[in-house]
């Protein structure tokens, strides 16, 4: 395998499945599997991929012999930057995580998910979709020594998952799913898990999905607000991410989760921000999916900015002096939330 690149790519092939044959020659598959992980960082993706190929097809009686080389070279070549490569290193992560043990997983779990989380924004369907899916299928390994640390990052990843569970692509649509399913029951929010059990939830008509996502937010809506803060911040740079129906998505999204919310003084920044966002987008966008959802998204938030107005009203009405005395703001008006959105520029980034 020192030779030319060609002839470094048919030996690599070859050794790749000769690797499968040889459970009975424990000597022989240790030589092989030194020299597959020797050559992962050959110069050529085609090399570098076959050769993972062939550790992730080492024998089952073996594999755990293995395991921690194995997700080694997994891990490094999520990061690979060839995508071909990391689409690769994707699909044999899913392979492996049905015959490895806890023990293997917990040390790199956290570098796992966050090099998958990366990978789950790219355009390219397949890498989206086994992306997702191999974020499911480490939920298996949650509940070990890294339990905090990964609930965080789930946490981290909901809206995105949230927002891909309506993703163009039906291969992406249906691996979120699955990995909703599969990180419900460990994400500690009453209700969740009943609420994929109903129709819309594998529905795919948008007025389904958008159902969903009300019901949704009604439950996020009940957590910290440390929690709700990160979940509108990521939500809201999803208005600028390069699918019109995930910008669509996240415009329903923030829209519900502000129209559930009560804390004035947390709602206040936001209504001023997303107010904007959507006056931009109505008049700007091209997408009509992406002018509709900003359309119903404004309606929805000038209702509710006119009912805050008016509890604001009566709390004033009561205690004139609360609000100087703390120097907060008062509940603007669903007029001047409108003029401050024609006076700002859009702010969000993309998705993340």
């Amino acid at each position: 395998m020192r030779n030319q690149r060609a002839e470094r790519e048919a030996a690599a092939a070859a050794l790749s499945e000769f690797i499968r044959h040889s459970e009975k020659e424990p000597a022989l598959l240790e030589q092989m599997v030194e020299e597959l992980c020797q050559h992962v960082t050959d110069d050529s993706p085609t090399v570098r991929s076959l050769c993972l190929r062939g550790l992730v097809q080492i024998p089952e009686s073996h594999i755990l012999n293995y395991i921690q080389q194995v997700l080694g070279v997994i891990l490094a070549l999520l990061e690979d930057a060839t995508e071909s490569v990391q689409l690769t290193a994707v699909q044999c992560l899913l392979t492996v995580l049905n015959v490895s043990e806890q023990d293997a997983v917990d040390p790199i779990l956290i570098s796992l998910l966050v090099r998958l989380r990366n990978l789950q924004i790219s355009m390219n369907t397949k890498m989206r979709s086994n992306a997702f899916a191999a974020y499911g299928a480490l939920s298996a390994y949650g509940a070990g020594s890294q339990h905090h640390a990964f609930l965080e990052q789930i946490h981290a990843t909901l809206p995105r998952l949230i927002l891909h569970l309506h993703d163009n692509d039906l291969s992406v649509r249906l691996a979120c799913r699955n990995t909703f399913q599969l990180l419900a029951p460990l994400m500690e929010v009453d209700g969740l898990s009943s609420l994929l059990n109903k129709q819309y939830f594998t529905s795919d008509r948008r007025s389904d999905y958008e159902d969903f996502i009300r019901d949704l937010t009604r439950q996020l809506c009940r957590l910290s607000p440390v929690r709700v803060d990160s979940y509108l911040e990521s939500a809201i740079q999803a208005f600028d991410a390069p699918w019109p129906v995930i910008q669509a998505n996240a415009v329903c999204l923030v829209s519900c989760m502000l129209s559930f919310l009560d804390d004035q003084r947390f709602l206040a920044p936001y209504f001023s921000q997303v107010f904007a966002m959507l006056v931009g987008r109505i008049s700007q966008s091209p997408e009509a999916v992406v002018r509709a959802a900003a359309s119903s998204a404004l309606g929805l938030l000038i209702k509710r900015s006119n009912m805050l107005k008016s509890l604001s009203s009566r709390f004033d009405r009561t205690d004139p002096s609360q609000s100087s005395q703390h120097g907060e703001p008062h509940a603007k008006t669903s007029s001047e939330l409108q003029e401050e959105a024609a006076a700002k520029p859009n702010g969000a980034q993309g998705e993340q």
